[in-house]
């Protein structure tokens, strides 16, 4: 059982500032996610997306990875080695663009845990409702969080479909677990 401290964290010391950058996320990977979240069952689970970035900050989604992990009903857990399998095939020039995970009920804000997790501060953090079983239209729903001023924001639905938004295209994908 978590304790209540890996659960409920402090509100931000100040406010999140919107940026113009974009993630622009094809219909296919919302689906590849979709369907890997909800293989794990009634455990969380976590995945990544990878991507092209350019120079101002915008990014395109292009493999979503599901790595090995520990799962349980309340969190998840990648080894640096198992991150390690999925970067070292990556092509040159690929970053880390989110790290996603599911969480049991419809509470999309980040755990303190969530915090400790993040694998990377330059990329975005989404959190699934009901492992992976949203009926909202994305990012509708999803607790999309963005590192900023030592903090992982939640960002409302308003500043999420203004920070990622759904594109054609296919995406490479692979789950390790």
């Amino acid at each position: 059982m978590e304790a209540e401290d890996d659960i409920f964290r402090p509100a931000p010391g100040r406010l999140y500032k919107p940026v113009e950058a974009q993630l622009c996320v094809p219909a296919d990977a919302i689906e590849a996610t979709l369907n890997l979240l909800q293989r794990a069952g009634h455990r969380e689970s976590g995945l990544f997306w990878y991507g092209t970035r350019d120079a101002t900050g915008n990014g395109q989604v292009r493999y979503v990875a599901a790595p090995k992990q520990q799962m349980t009903w309340g969190n998840y857990h990648v080894s640096p080695e198992a991150l390690a399998e999925i970067v070292n095939r990556l092509p040159e020039g690929w970053k880390p663009l989110a790290q996603v995970h599911s969480h049991p009920g419809l509470r999309v804000e980040h755990s303190n845990y969530d915090d400790r997790m993040m694998s990377s501060r330059k990329a975005l953090s989404l959190v699934f409702p009901s492992y992976g079983r949203s009926t909202e239209s994305f990012p509708k729903g999803v607790g999309v969080h963005e590192w900023q001023i030592d903090y992982w924001h939640l960002l409302d639905d308003a500043l999420a479909a203004r920070r990622i938004v759904v594109t054609g295209g296919t995406v490479a994908v692979e789950d390790f677990r």
